[in-house]
């Protein structure tokens, strides 16, 4: 009777998604559509649509078993509430270029701002591979589900085999529908993963609560932080410091910039996310501490999430705990295959055309489409195989992400910076951080702790600021990027979701 309550709930769950998606289909009429849904979305939809990939479903998995098994060096709340204050400080100019130029991606912004073909590429292909980990992260968050969902009665690999293929089947509405059934499905699927999310959470602390369990309980160790006389005294500081610097350069995060309506709207999506995510991360935080001495924990601790619920209210509790780790890995997936795809297509194959001709619409769309498809089948097949740590896989994405953000931040905050420094702080960064990574994954040793990413990051901002001094600008870049500039400081919210798409860009050929 358990199993059919659990996968009951979840089937009920997904039938619901599916409706919602066949109800609200609409045919896009250019790649612009497809990519970023015709820049039509308000501040809640939005909102939802963050926090479904800036949360994804391994934060029931990967972040709660971190913090279960090794203490308080695992929380980073500080990075998750800053990330929507970057996304409001951001909003003006992304926003802005967005509409006035018809940016769809991320390296489109970065090719507008740099003047670079080149950059276009670059940024494409680094994001694909920091997202790819995400996306195969997500499969996995899929298999834990199932598996826990069976209460013992399928293996781990035939589990993931399971949420692979249904995930692989959700993936037909997002590569018909792109950018707009996303957003759409988010708002459904946020609510449940963070909403009903944070009511299980609140309910396990209350139970926990109840059996005795406090802080005060927990072993000394478990609360220090790593500092002055431990072997890595920066870990944490650099475990915080690279998802803030990530925020909003994960590219699918980056493209729901475009989707508002509005400058407005954008800001006031942040203005929903930031005490969304302060309650919910605080007291998953919070609940994944509390569990930190019971031996069941202890035993699989990233599997706490589900070993809590099902201990505290039988398969109904666990039956929504699964749904709702379903709901948000749902979301972070079809986020991740739309921009890889898109990627791909508008930033890769169209910047790769020797005849220097642009892709028609159409084409753009099926490049796109056929790019989403084989990497879901890839990630599917890759999710299937044996990983180490989770929580390993996911800091290696991390590692290779934050190398975008110099030129980035760079780029659309200040005018300092030339195409070269951003080529060269990228590869450089791409290099050093893949190298380290290897050798030692978690932190590295001779630098007191700090990541491979964030070693590397350090070169990355020497070589893009070398650059930007040793290479002045011409008069006519330097006028350029006045233009540029202005377009935001001018434009504001007088620039209208219905703006007709298609005014291309300034040159970018370098």
């Amino acid at each position: 009777m358990g199993i059919v309550i659990t996968f009951g709930v979840l089937a009920a769950f997904f039938a619901a998604v599916v409706l919602i998606l066949q109800r609200s289909y609409v045919a896009d009429r250019n790649f612009s559509d497809f990519t970023v849904a015709g820049r039509s979305f308000g501040g809640f939809y939005q909102a939802m649509a963050f926090l479904n990939t800036y949360l994804p479903g391994t934060v029931f998995i990967s972040s709660v078993g971190f913090v279960a098994g090794s203490g308080a060096v695992g929380i980073g709340i500080l990075s998750i509430m800053l990330a929507p204050l970057v996304m409001y400080l951001m909003a003006d100019r992304v926003w802005v270029w967005g509409a006035a130029y018809d940016l769809r991606t991320q390296p489109d912004l970065m090719a507008l701002r740099f003047d670079s073909r080149a950059i276009r590429i670059i940024a494409a292909l680094i994001g694909v591979a920091g997202l790819f980990p995400w996306m195969v992260l997500g499969m996995q968050s899929l298999g834990a589900v199932f598996h826990a969902l069976s209460l013992g009665h399928l293996d781990f690999t035939t589990s993931v085999v399971l949420g692979v293929a249904v995930m692989t089947v959700r993936q037909a509405w997002t590569i018909r529908m792109g950018m707009r059934g996303i957003v759409i499905s988010d708002l459904f699927q946020g609510i449940v993963a963070y909403g009903v999310g944070s009511v299980l959470v609140i309910a396990v602390i209350a139970w926990l609560h109840a059996g005795g369990a406090s802080l005060a309980a927990v072993p000394p160790g478990r609360l220090a932080l790593p500092g002055p006389g431990t072997p890595m005294p920066l870990l944490f500081f650099s475990l915080t410091l690279l998802p803030l610097l990530c925020s909003l350069c994960w590219p699918d995060l980056f493209v729901r910039l475009y989707t508002g309506s509005g400058i407005r709207s954008v800001k006031r999506s942040s203005a929903y996310c930031a005490p969304i995510a302060l309650v919910f991360m605080s007291g998953l935080y919070f609940m994944a501490m509390l569990a930190l001495g019971r031996p069941d924990v202890a035993a699989a601790p990233d599997e706490a999430w589900f070993t809590l619920t099902l201990a505290a209210g039988g398969p109904w509790l666990l039956a929504l705990a699964g749904t709702v780790v379903f709901a948000a890995s749902m979301g972070n997936i079809d986020a991740t295959v739309q921009s890889s795809g898109a990627q791909i297509a508008n930033d890769v194959l169209a910047a790769l055309r020797r005849d220097g001709r642009p892709m028609s619409q159409r084409a753009l769309i099926v490049a796109s489409q056929i790019a989403m498809a084989a990497i879901t089948f890839g990630a599917a097949f890759i999710a299937c195989l044996p990983l180490p740590s989770l929580f390993t896989v996911a800091l290696f994405a991390f590692q290779l992400m934050v190398q975008i953000s110099v030129p980035l931040y760079f780029g659309i905050f200040t005018r300092f910076g030339n195409r070269e420094g951003a080529i060269a702080s990228m590869l450089s960064g791409i290099a050093v951080a893949g190298t380290l990574q290897v050798l030692w994954p978690v932190g590295v040793p001779w630098a007191y702790g700090l990541t491979a990413g964030t070693v590397a990051l350090v070169l990355n901002v020497t070589v893009y600021v070398a650059a930007g001094l040793l290479l002045p600008k011409t008069a006519g870049e330097r006028a350029r990027l006045d233009a540029l500039f202005a377009t935001a400081a001018d434009a504001g919210n007088a620039i209208r979701r219905d703006r007709a798409p298609g005014r291309p860009s300034p040159s970018a050929t370098a």
